[in-house]
């Protein structure tokens, strides 16, 4: 929900709970507030429905002197947006990395853990119940990632996981993703948080989609990832049964992994709704389909 089409908008939600979907996932960041804007004019005109929101905040390095400031009007005016008291949940949605700026908008882990630090900030916010509970996005170092979930303070994370790079939930060998989440699945699932699966698709390219607008100017999964990947997808569709797309076997996949607790899919229209509901009753793939296109997904590496 980034466009200006209210009445699309509105449809695409009434039918996403319709089919049982009752967590929205937004940003600040995305459509630089318009996201949040259309979801809460929508939810507005349905009546307000009981459903789980997510949205996230993103820091800007001369923030990090006063995170709860920055934090604080960050998420009041998400929930403006919204028109809601609170949110089920909040993200930081920089990435984590041993010093800020090591990645595109990285934040340091010890800005991120330090007293008074934002993930303190953070809790505040939960202390006034402008949020239910806290999560991270799971983008950056691995390490960096485990220590802050380690704090006991963060109850999610979400993590890319796909079956063109599911390494963080299956050992992967060494260099053959461009990135190595190091199974931080069931390392967090161990202690108790919650699993958020995102880039589900590879940003459109287990869909054969040409790449969004978001996908050619991002700097956090780049145009060549996307290129590379929509190659690698492509040689998988030889080995699907007949009758079942790229995008329901990549959803498939991910439903397949049982720590995984929620997919989260960018839903555009009625068709994709349905997809992702059939998906849902179609349950995951058979096991040996699941094996051999993971197997063929890694050896086009």
């Amino acid at each position: 929900m980034t466009g200006d089409n209210h009445n699309q908008q509105l449809q695409v939600l009434q039918a996403a709970l319709q089919a049982g979907i009752s967590w929205i996932d937004t940003a600040a960041g995305y459509g630089a507030g318009k996201s949040e804007e259309a979801l809460g004019i929508a939810l507005q005109k349905l009546g307000q429905p009981a459903v789980n929101i997510a949205t996230k905040v993103r820091l800007v390095p001369e923030q990090l002197d006063k995170p709860l400031e920055a934090v604080r009007d960050s998420v009041l005016a998400s929930l403006k947006r919204l028109k809601q008291p609170s949110c089920e949940l909040l993200y930081l949605h920089n990435a984590i990395t041993p010093a800020t700026g090591d990645m595109a908008a990285s934040v340091g882990l010890n800005e991120v853990v330090k007293p008074h630090g934002i993930l303190d900030a953070m809790l505040q916010m939960r202390e006034e119940g402008l949020v239910k509970h806290l999560a991270i996005t799971a983008t950056g170092n691995p390490e960096c990632n485990l220590e802050v979930l380690e704090t006991g303070k963060v109850h999610a994370m979400q993590i890319p996981f796909h079956l063109l790079n599911p390494s963080a939930a299956i050992k992967v060998p060494a260099g053959v993703v461009e990135m190595d989440y190091q199974m931080q699945i069931p390392r967090a699932r161990a202690m108790g948080v919650r699993v958020f699966a995102i880039r589900v698709l590879a940003g459109g390219a287990l869909a054969m989609q040409p790449p969004s607008a978001h996908t050619l100017t991002t700097p956090y999964f780049p145009l060549a990832l996307f290129q590379k990947d929509c190659e690698r997808a492509g040689k998988l569709l030889q080995h699907l049964p007949k009758g079942m797309t790229l995008p329901e076997a990549a959803i498939r996949f991910v439903l397949g992994f049982s720590e995984v607790d929620c997919v989260l899919l960018g839903l555009g229209n009625q068709t994709e709704v349905d997809l992702l509901a059939r998906c849902h009753h179609a349950g995951p793939l058979p096991e040996g389909l699941q094996r051999e296109l993971f197997h063929q997904a890694l050896t086009q590496l």
